[in-house]
């Protein structure tokens, strides 16, 4: 194997026998009846090419795809860890692993013949690397589609590998493993990132469905590019000089509905949502997959909660409740309306009478500081490193080097990949369809 070089190894393995035969195409709606004779697969059943697994091989094979390798101590996701389902039945699970997709289609996690949203910590199912014989063996496998924007994804916050996994005890902060943040990175940056400058890069196994696009990025996010860090910063109280990026919440309708209030019922709460109430069934507080933004606009999306932190102060984004509604165009003369604020003192109006954010009793505040203008988009968060890997029928492990990942240059860019502060890492997929198995999703670098 060679340092810097993105390869695929070349090992293939199979799936356990009866793989198969799992339950019902997935299109854009929802789940279709099964059909007995072709199996699953992830379009609707007119246009179904069934999935017929992979093709048997020896484990020896994965062995010496992995030989001269050695592994992070805590894998990214490995599909292994177990809970008790709501009848009291073990079942795998990704662990801390999130979902988001372009609100478009759903994204379903598959699990031994029954399907259900991906979400948070996605249900995982039985299947083999390889010989059939070998101990059980459990990974993810995500289908949906078709995704008409710009795709979706699956990813893992490394704040839960640093807290919550344990690998960074608060009690050896002053002493850290070489893994772990330094003192001296800041409250955002010690509890949210991990060290991988002593390693190499980011390893998977997986494979696809034969009706499944054959696109799938790697994305690492860190310090500097990372909306998870900032959110961290605004929370803080770090000013702005202290910012690596900077995040902005768009308020205004972008999928063409007209923004109109609703009272509110057990599927949405009170608030204002884009829908049109002539031809739209009642809003709904999710769409896309169980944890995507929802469908809310003006000053109810900006109220909304960050969604990586959904329970922290009662859910509220400092950088953005209470802000108004604000039209803003940018240098590139891209116009839109975000919540910000730029005289706090300014009285606005929303359905229920005028408000002011700044003072409970709404009298003008002398301290209050505007909001500054949306990030520009050469300043925005969010441009993570990635690479692109195309997947086959086969089960293949894929090696991708931090030094081969770029990013995408549509926000903020920086010159170089510092891997001293990696905060998250993602697979994710554009616009089509998707069914895919990925298992043993870790950090690697050549054995030393």
């Amino acid at each position: 194997m060679t340092r810097g070089k993105a390869y695929r190894a070349n090992s293939q393995c199979g799936l356990l026998a009866g793989l198969c035969t799992l339950a019902a195409c997935i299109p854009n709606a929802g789940n279709q009846a099964p059909d007995a004779q072709t199996g699953f697969c992830v379009r609707p059943a007119a246009a179904c090419t069934p999935d017929p697994g992979a093709k048997p091989v020896t484990c020896t094979a994965v062995q010496n795809a992995e030989t001269g390798l050695e592994f992070f101590p805590y894998p990214i996701s490995n599909f292994e860890q177990t809970r008790n389902d709501s009848n009291g039945n073990v079942e795998y699970f990704g662990h801390y692993m999130y979902s988001y997709t372009d609100a478009t289609a759903q994204v379903y996690a598959n699990n031994n013949g029954t399907q259900s949203p991906v979400g948070y910590e996605p249900v995982a199912t039985t299947a083999n690397l390889c010989d059939p014989n070998t101990p059980e063996n459990h990974v993810l496998h995500v289908s949906g589609g078709p995704y008409l924007g710009w795709g979706g994804g699956i990813g893992v916050a490394l704040a839960h590998i640093n807290g919550d996994s344990g690998a960074c005890p608060l009690a050896e902060a002053a002493h850290p493993r070489d893994y772990c943040p330094s003192v001296d990175t800041g409250l955002a940056v010690l509890g949210t990132t991990l060290n991988m400058s002593q390693w190499d890069g980011v390893a998977v196994w997986a494979r696809r469905a034969p009706d499944s696009q054959p696109l799938l990025r790697v994305l690492v996010g860190n310090k500097y590019v990372d909306e998870d860090v900032n959110f961290e910063q605004y929370r803080n109280g770090d000013p702005p000089s202290k910012h690596y990026c900077e995040r902005s919440r768009e308020c205004g309708c972008t999928n063409g509905r007209p923004c109109n209030y609703w009272a509110g019922n057990a599927a949405a709460g009170e608030g204002y949502y884009c829908w049109d109430p002539a031809v739209d069934p009642q809003p709904m507080t999710t769409s896309g997959s169980a944890i995507q933004a929802t469908n809310k606009c003006y000053t109810s999306r900006c109220s909304e909660n960050y969604p990586a932190y959904p329970n922290d102060n009662a859910g509220h984004d400092p950088q953005f409740v209470n802000r108004p509604c604000t039209p803003y165009a940018f240098r590139s003369g891209v116009q839109g309306s975000y919540c910000w604020d730029p005289d706090p003192n300014n009285r606005y109006r929303i359905r229920d009478g005028e408000r002011n954010p700044v003072l409970a009793d709404g009298t003008p505040d002398p301290a209050a500081i505007p909001d500054s203008p949306p990030a520009e988009p050469d300043q925005g968060c969010g441009d993570y490193w990635t690479f692109p890997l195309e997947l086959t029928t086969e089960w293949q492990l894929f090696l991708v080097p931090f030094t081969l990942m770029h990013q995408q240059g549509w926000a903020k860019w920086w010159p170089s990949f510092d891997t001293s502060s990696v905060s998250v890492v993602r697979l994710t997929w554009d616009a089509g369809w998707v069914d895919y198995w990925i298992d043993n999703f870790r950090f690697y670098r050549l054995r030393r």
